[in-house]
């Protein structure tokens, strides 16, 4: 694991950007990230162009690696999104009071890349369902608190894991009435998704003119702008993006406004985005977001949804 002291310009900074840098977890003085092969690679380079190691290890800190899984990425197939889902045997159709849910992807865990600080399981496969219209009109309910409306939409999503070895069986269509989402069907066309890790850059990267985001900018990363440059010549971003992003950050789109951790008002640091998702019409936007030591202990029924409506 590479480490980095923190430097005198860091430990002047205000108030503020020392609130932003403690996102990154270091409060003993020290910044660290994961000994990885990525941010390996990532800070060997930057040192050589002449970036200071401790401006290097505050941006690696920040920068993360994500799973993008579409259809035309190629090589070995590690879930598909729509068709029937596989069940354990005997278990019934994820359901909410109004009906049951529809199957929106699963993944097998064991194909899935490795990236280090995403703690998905080694094997077994993880399944999402998510009725996105019925969880977003919870959140029309503006005579309701916002963390009270989350609590509302769960019963409209889930997240399941099936342990390795598991007798599984191909679940039968369910009785769904009159289903109405987006104007998708209730069963979507079955379509099989490889997968390729991604970097994430940090959010200033993409909201630059934001004040606090400024002021952190200025005062720790003033070789910002390269530093995002070189991630992006390292890795280009693949030709198509995510149908379903695992990892990295997670989006503010839509409405409710806000990112979700912004919303329940805790450190993003804590949090993975479990998995991430349009509709096929791009107008609910799916996001489901599980606390770090309840992925590593695979507590998948402590994930939370936050479904965003994008028109």
């Amino acid at each position: 694991m590479w480490s980095y002291p923190i430097s005198s310009a860091m430990m002047g900074c205000t108030a503020t950007c020392r609130s932003l840098g403690d996102e990154r977890g270091a409060a003993t003085g020290v910044w660290q990230y994961p000994a990885m092969d990525y941010q390996q690679r990532f800070g060997r380079t930057a040192i050589e162009r002449g970036v200071p190691e401790d401006e290097v290890g505050e941006f690696a800190g920040l920068l993360r690696f994500g799973i993008w899984t579409n259809p035309v990425y190629g090589g070995v197939p590690v879930g598909q999104r729509g068709g029937l889902p596989r069940l354990p045997v005997g278990m019934q159709w994820p359901s909410s009071e109004s009906g049951p849910l529809p199957f929106v992807a699963s993944y097998d865990c064991a194909a899935l890349p490795r990236v280090d600080g995403l703690a998905l399981p080694a094997d077994g496969s993880l399944l999402f369902f998510l009725h996105h219209a019925a969880a977003y009109e919870v959140h029309l309910d503006e005579c309701a608190e916002d963390a009270e409306n989350v609590v509302r939409e769960q019963q409209y999503a889930r997240v399941v894991y099936v342990p390795a070895g598991t007798g599984t069986v191909t679940a039968e269509e369910p009785e769904y009435g009159d289903y109405e989402d987006a104007g998708d069907p209730f069963v979507g066309e079955e379509t099989t998704f490889f997968a390729t890790v991604t970097p994430v850059l940090p959010w200033f990267a993409y909201w630059p003119h934001v004040s606090d985001s400024q002021e952190y900018v200025d005062c720790v990363l003033p070789h910002e702008e390269e530093l995002c440059a070189l991630v992006e010549e390292l890795w280009p971003k693949p030709k198509g993006g995510p149908f379903v992003a695992i990892g990295g950050y997670t989006k503010d789109v839509g409405h409710p406004y806000g990112t979700p951790e912004e919303r329940m008002g805790v450190n993003r640091r804590e949090w993975t985005p479990l998995a991430q998702f349009s509709r096929q019409r791009d107008i609910y936007e799916g996001r489901f977001l599980i606390r770090d030591e309840d992925l590593a202990a695979r507590r998948f029924d402590k994930a939370l949804s936050f479904t965003a409506f994008t028109e």
